[in-house]
């Protein structure tokens, strides 16, 4: 029988059920957010004094080292909270006019590229040149720091100034400085290559320079790709992007104080004060940060709008993942130790708290390193991080951990559940604790790294080199498993304590397990990104006319639903009649399946129209009754090409009215777990040149000398799939006999997939080895 202390039980029950009622959808306010956040502290703060005061391990100095190194790691976590609760308490919304006409100021665009592909470059200067302002007061800028011919090339083809230094000093803020130093323009964008413009973006960030103190007007960072969690773990529509946090909760949060800051892209810069400080800091590697904690010392102003007026590209594999996030982690640290905000001169409070929260964030590798390991003290070592009895332990930790994962899930918006924030701070952990580490041993040491945009994978494959330590602790979590338990059951440990490290382990055994799958590089089908983007769609298949939307859009190709008749599709003079026996048998019947030369135009909605020439590599009916085509795109030249650019990525609007959250706490929690077995799902790609047709028509299958009869599901000009009354496998090349009426359709047939279904025998699926459009058209000219 559990010995429970009244108090201590009581307030903790008290304590979850007020976070439920305050973080109930139906209740939740800007006001009631602060009581959120107060209750989930106090709850930290009564945990954190229980474990000072009652549960530090002093039986002997390794178990007193280690109980005191997990402690601090607690504290760290406690502290990291209370400054993101500072940094989010009241968001501020930002609205500006923009300038009227007569009052536009001359602007220079800085895009930056070192080593990207040509093509990324290509659309982020479409889309400069595309922007709706005057185009005598805009000049843009490629800063080359890659020498390319290249690059000057088509900077000279789209109108663009191509400036390339002589070395590469101070990496990106050396280039944006030689920039600075070859344009006069009073006012900076700074775009990185991937990153492309919507065309009303200098209209809606110029009007907040109307204040003199403004210098600097950031914009969020959205990415139209998958990231590497998104991509990796197969949860693109269950997952937002792993750092819309920062841009859609943090950033606003910290503009209430001053302190948001410059992210490296789609921002635009005041020149006046940026030569003022000295143009972009080069001292640490997060030049973005650094330059604007010296801007606001300064006495300066930033503007966080929170509009996705730019789209760009996340990193695309584990390793540039990792390794950008190291270059970040290396920045943070220099400008900790180098330039700390709580004695930089000029700051205010709030603005030293900000500041200091950002920094800190990247030393949170270390205290999640020893989350990880902690329970094996006790399972393999014998030595408990803590001691307490178990009742105390869940009356002090049980509600500081739900209340802190409920407040948390709320005032993060639904961008972050506290789920895969274990899961982002285990994948990077290792990598970012040693980069923490060196760099307090070399703070002035700037190797930067670029992150790879671009890259697609051939083939499936698993970085092994990346996973090394999450393999070692993931063995070393799977021993303590196996050597805590056989201790509890012979009683060489005490078996409340091994069944709580158990748990413990066992959770950190799946994130691990997430992390190590999450570095099998999955093969990228696409050349392009496909932008879910829903236009008008027109499209001239010979003299017929396909009137529809697009439910997705690429460079290469289109997918677009019509509601329109399929039957409607082909004209009469168009059905081909076949002659069967006699002249009185002529029946009509509609060919099913379309030429696959296409014409296609494009209606965007500010009325800009793009034609393009294509094929059809796809027709289907929807269950909804409507027809889906698939187009690949054939001969786009440039102009074509810019327009098909603009269309796909510049309309002012379409990414934020598109942008979504992630699935709630404990659905997350779900698609964490289960993102090791989703991640080696085999893609399905469906290629169908005609459509399948709901059809119910009695067939055999001939093996050999052996009959099998059924009943068709559906067929298309390609194939059929049909139903067996036999439980029989069938693997090979078959003879099809399909009855409608007195109609007989014969032809032969490959089984390329077989399903069971639950009382209903066994689904196959059958490609027809032969094309006999007009015999099959016959066949089924019965049911038209």
């Amino acid at each position: 029988m559990l010995n429970i202390p009244g108090y201590p039980f009581l307030l903790s029950i008290i304590l979850i059920l007020l976070a439920i009622l305050l973080t109930h959808q139906e209740v939740y306010s800007e006001k009631i957010k602060w009581i959120v956040m107060l209750v989930s502290l106090f709850a930290g703060g009564r945990y954190l004094y229980w474990r000072w005061a009652y549960t530090i391990n002093r039986e002997d100095p390794l178990s007193g080292a280690i109980s005191w190194i997990v402690y601090g790691a607690e504290i760290y976590g406690f502290i990291s909270v209370v400054l993101f609760y500072l940094q989010i308490g009241k968001p501020v919304t930002h609205q500006a006019k923009p300038p009227k006409d007569e009052d536009f100021p001359r602007v220079d665009i800085f895009v930056t590229i070192f080593d990207e592909s040509l093509d990324i470059l290509y659309k982020t200067l479409v889309g400069c040149t595309s922007l709706d302002y005057p185009p005598h007061l805009l000049r843009i800028y490629v800063l080359d720091d890659g020498y390319r011919p290249g690059v000057r090339a088509m900077s000279n083809e789209l109108g663009c100034q191509y400036l390339s230094r002589p070395n590469r000093k101070d990496a990106k803020a050396g280039n944006l400085n030689y920039g600075l130093a070859h344009s006069s323009g009073e006012f900076i964008m700074v775009l990185d290559c991937d990153h492309i413009p919507v065309r009303s973006f200098l209209k809606e960030t110029l009007g907040f320079f109307k204040d003199e103190k403004v210098a600097l007007v950031q914009t969020p960072h959205y990415f139209y790709n998958p990231d590497t969690f998104q991509r990796n773990l197969r949860l693109e529509r269950e997952i937002v992007n792993e750092q819309d946090l920062f841009f859609y909760v943090i950033q606003p949060g910290k503009d209430r104080h001053n302190a948001s800051f410059y992210a490296g892209s789609g921002a635009v810069f005041r020149r006046t004060p940026l030569e003022k400080i000295g143009g972009i800091q080069t001292k640490t590697l997060t030049e973005d940060l650094h330059t604007s904690m010296v801007l606001h010392s300064k006495g300066f102003k930033s503007i966080y709008l929170n509009k996705i007026l730019a789209a760009g590209l996340a990193p695309e594999s584990y390793r540039s993942y990792l390794k950008q996030r190291q270059r970040w982690t290396r920045g943070g640290v220099q400008v900790f130790l180098m330039d700390n905000p709580i004695w930089k001169w000029g700051l205010s409070f709030m603005q030293r708290l900000n500041y200091l929260g950002s920094i800190l964030y990247f030393f949170h590798g270390w205290a999640r390193l020893i989350y990880l390991v902690a329970p094996l003290s006790y399972l393999l070592l014998g030595r408990a991080p803590l001691t307490a009895a178990v009742p105390d332990l869940l009356n002090f930790y049980l509600p500081y951990y739900l209340i802190g994962l409920m407040a948390f899930n709320r005032v993060s918006l639904g961008y972050r559940s506290s789920f895969w924030s274990d899961m982002y701070e285990t994948v990077m952990c290792f990598f970012i604790s040693w980069t923490a580490f060196a760099t307090f041993f070399s703070p002035k040491k700037n190797t930067f790294f670029v992150t790879p945009k671009g890259i697609q994978f051939s083939e499936t494959k698993l970085d092994w080199s990346m996973v090394v330590p999450h393999l070692i602790v993931g063995l070393l979590l799977v021993a303590g498993l196996g050597v805590g338990g056989y201790k509890a059951v012979y009683g060489e440990i005490n078996r409340d304590a091994a069944l709580l490290s158990g748990f413990w382990t066992l959770y950190n055994l799946i994130v691990i397990i997430g992390a190590i799958v999450l570095a099998r590089e999955q093969l990228q089908n696409r050349t392009s990104s496909r932008i879910f983007r829903s236009i008008k769609c027109e499209i001239s298949i010979g003299k017929r006319v396909i009137n529809g939307m697009t439910t997705d859009l690429s460079e290469t190709g289109l997918s677009m639903v019509s509601k329109e008749d399929p039957q409607l599709f082909f004209p009469a003079e168009e059905k081909i009649r076949l002659v069967h026996n006699s002249p009185k048998s002529q029946r009509p019947a509609f060919r099913l399946s379309l030429p696959p030369d296409a014409r296609i135009k494009l209606v965007g909605e500010l009325g800009e129209t793009t034609e393009l020439k294509g094929e059809v590599i796809r027709y289907d009916f929807l269950p909804t009754g409507e027809v889906s085509i698939g187009i690949r795109f054939l001969q786009i030249a440039g102009p074509q090409r810019q327009s098909l650019i603009r269309q796909i990525y510049c309309f002012p609007g379409f990414w934020q009215e598109n942008h979504r959250k992630s699935a709630k706490s404990f659905r997350s929690l779900g698609f964490m777990v289960s993102s090791p077995f989703r991640t080696f799902i085999k893609e399905k790609i469906i290629r169908r040149l005609s459509p399948r047709l709901p059809r119910k028509f009695k067939c055999e299958v001939k093996v050999g000398d052996r009959t099998f009869k059924g009943e068709t599901e559906d067929i298309s000009y390609q194939g059929v799939s049909l139903r067996l009354s036999s439980r029989e496998i069938l693997k090979r090349n078959v003879e099809l006999l399909l009855y409608n009426r007195s109609i007989i359709f014969r032809t032969q047939g490959e089984i390329v997939h077989c399903s069971k279904v639950s009382g209903k025998g066994l689904i196959y699926g059958v490609r027809f080895l032969s094309r006999q459009d007009p015999e099959l058209a016959l066949f089924l000219s019965k049911k038209f």
